[in-house]
């Protein structure tokens, strides 16, 4: 889409070019890496689940995880698609950074939280227009 600040980009590409960087940072040698800290996986991978909510089948997973996983846990306790945001929010913020821990609640946190609705999706709702709008990606 033209008139984006880095040129034409898709859901899809953003979500490639994340993979890259974190695999490059956390994974490889050189300047990414030296400045690349456990920690950050969790937010790059934030970013990540929100672009995969309107990326191409390759990197749909994430969202059809994060549906799934609140709709299998909602089914078995009851406990309501909030309640399973708010888990998935403490499990990735309030425990030590593990790069697989942050990755898979990381990237399903944003469809289970949106799936919640309310307060508990503004801060997605929001982040996800300004990052489309930002790489001129249609939401």
């Amino acid at each position: 889409m033209s008139g984006s600040l880095i040129g034409t980009i898709s859901a899809s590409g953003v979500c490639l070019v994340i993979t890259v960087w974190l695999l490059v940072g956390h994974r490889g040698k050189g300047k990414l890496a030296d400045k690349h800290e456990e920690h950050h996986t969790s937010y790059w991978m934030l970013a990540f689940g929100l672009f995969s909510q309107g990326a191409a089948q390759a990197f749909s997973a994430p969202k059809q995880v994060g549906d799934a996983v609140t709709a299998s846990i909602d089914s078995q306790f009851n406990a309501g698609a909030g309640a399973i945001a708010l888990i998935m929010f403490i499990i990735l913020f309030g425990t030590k950074p593990r790069w697989w821990k942050d990755v898979v609640c990381g990237a399903t946190l944003p469809a289970s939280a949106m799936a919640a609705g309310g307060v508990l999706a503004i801060p997605f709702v929001t982040a996800g227009s300004f990052l489309h709008g930002l790489f001129g990606v249609a939401a």
